[in-house]
C-alpha cells in the first residue's frame, strides 16, 4: 500500500504541508500518495483528530469464494432463463461469457438464494417471470430496484451518445452520468469515438465526486447500446472501480422501459439549450472551447437550476447532494470553499424534467 510506513504524526504533517502550500496535487506527488489517501486521511483527522490516522489493523481476508454483486447478479439473470441447470452447466455457460467463476463459487449463490435444487430454481424463475412482458424480448427494472426507496447515488445512469457533426469543430460524442433522484448530471465529449475513455473520466472526476460529498453509488446502470458497448467494457479500469467502490452496475437495454426517462429529458435539455445553439456562437469555433463551454454550462445546472419536481422540488441537484452528504455525517468544513460558494449562488427554474 502506497500510505505504508506512515505514522499518524507523519500523516498529520502531510496534511498541514498541503493546507500550508494550499496544492494537494503537489503534495500527494511529493510524498508518493493518491488524492483519494489523502482525503481519507482529512476525513479520519476531521472526524477523529490525531487518532483518526492511526495505522487499523489489517481486516481479515475476504472469503476465496465470495462472489461480487454483479456476478452474481449474472448468475441469477442465467437462473431465471435456464432453471433446469445447475452449478457445472451454468459454470460453463459464464465461461463462455467471459466470467471466470468456479463451481463451488456458483454453488455458493445459489446456496446462498435458496436455489440449489432443480425446483427451487423452476420456481424462482416462474415467479420472476410471470412480471415480464412475454411479447417482449427487451430487458426490465431488475426487481432488487426500489424506485420508492431512493437517494442519491442509490440509482445512477450512464450512457453514450453521437451529438451530432459541427462545421469548424467535427464529431461529437457525449457520455453521460445521471443521479436519478438528485437530477445531477456529468457530462464528458469526445471528437473521436476511440477516444472514449469511460472509466478514466469516472475515476479522475466522478470519484473524487463522491469522495467530497462522502456518497456512495449503490446502482450503476448503464445503457446497452451495441455501438458503444465496447467502450464500457474494455479496459482494467472497468472491474477495478465496479468491485473496488462495490457498486452494483448492469447493462439494461432502454427500449420498451421508463427507467431512462429522466437521463433522456436530460440529454434533451442539453440539445436544446446548449448544442442547438453552437452555430450561432461564432466564439465556439474550436472542440476544446466547446468542451470548455459545455462543462461550465453543466455546472451551473447542478449549481444554480432549481428542479420544479419529484422528491427535491424546490432545490438545486447540488443541494439534494449535499443534503445527503450531511446525512451520512459529513462536516461541512471539510467541503471545499469553492464548492459552498457555488452551492449558494443564486437559483434559477429549469424544466427539463
Amino acid at each position: 500500500m502506497e500510505s505504508q510506513g506512515f505514522n499518524a504524526y507523519t500523516k498529520y504533517r502531510i496534511l498541514q504541508h498541503a493546507l500550508k502550500g494550499k496544492n494537494i496535487t503537489k503534495t500527494c506527488e511529493l510524498f508518493g500518495i493518491s488524492r483519494t489517501t489523502y482525503y481519507n486521511w482529512q476525513t479520519a483527522y476531521h472526524k477523529y483528530g490525531i487518532a483518526g490516522l492511526e495505522n487499523k489493523k489489517s481486516k481479515k481476508p475476504k472469503m476465496p469464494n465470495r462472489v461480487s454483486k454483479a456476478i452474481e447478479r449474472e448468475i441469477l439473470s442465467y437462473v431465471i432463463k435456464y432453471p433446469e441447470d445447475g452449478p457445472r452447466r451454468i459454470y460453463y455457460e459464464l465461461k463462455a461469457e467471459g466470467i471466470n467463476l468456479g463451481e463451488t463459487g456458483i454453488y455458493n449463490v445459489l446456496k446462498r438464494n435458496n436455489l440449489t435444487k432443480r425446483n427451487q430454481r423452476e420456481k424462482f424463475s416462474q415467479n420472476r417471470l410471470i412480471h415480464r412482458d412475454t411479447n417482449s424480448n427487451v430487458d426490465r427494472i431488475p426487481n432488487f430496484i426500489n424506485l420508492s426507496d431512493s437517494y442519491p447515488g442509490y440509482l445512477v445512469l450512464q450512457r453514450i451518445d453521437l451529438v451530432g457533426t459541427f462545421d469548424g469543430i467535427g464529431r461529437i460524442y457525449q457520455y453521460c452520468f445521471y443521479d436519478t433522484n438528485s437530477k445531477w448530471g456529468e457530462v464528458k465529449i469526445y471528437n473521436r469515438k476511440q477516444d472514449i475513455d469511460i472509466w478514466r473520466y469516472f475515476e479522475l472526476k466522478l470519484i473524487y465526486l463522491l469522495e467530497t460529498f462522502n456518497l456512495s453509488i449503490e446502482n450503476l446502470v448503464t445503457e446497452k447500446e451495441r455501438e458503444f458497448l465496447p467502450c464500457f467494457v474494455k479496459g482494467d479500469k472497468y472491474n477495478e472501480i465496479i468491485q473496488g467502490y462495490n457498486i452494483n452496475h448492469m447493462f439494461i437495454s432502454s427500449k420498451g422501459i421508463d427507467l431512462f426517462d429522466g437521463i433522456r429529458k436530460f440529454n434533451k435539455y442539453l440539445v436544446t439549450e446548449f448544442y442547438n445553439k453552437i452555430p450561432f456562437n461564432k466564439k465556439l469555433d474550436s472542440f476544446i472551447k466547446v468542451e470548455n463551454a459545455i462543462s461550465n454550462f453543466v455546472r451551473e445546472y447542478n449549481f444554480t437550476n432549481t428542479l420544479s419536481e419529484g422528491p427535491n422540488a424546490g432545490k438545486t441537484p447540488a443541494e439534494a447532494v449535499l443534503n445527503r452528504a450531511i446525512e451520512n455525517g459529513t462536516d461541512l468544513n471539510t467541503l471545499p470553499l469553492w464548492l459552498l460558494a457555488l452551492i449558494n449562488s443564486p437559483r434559477r427554474g429549469v424544466n427539463h424534467e
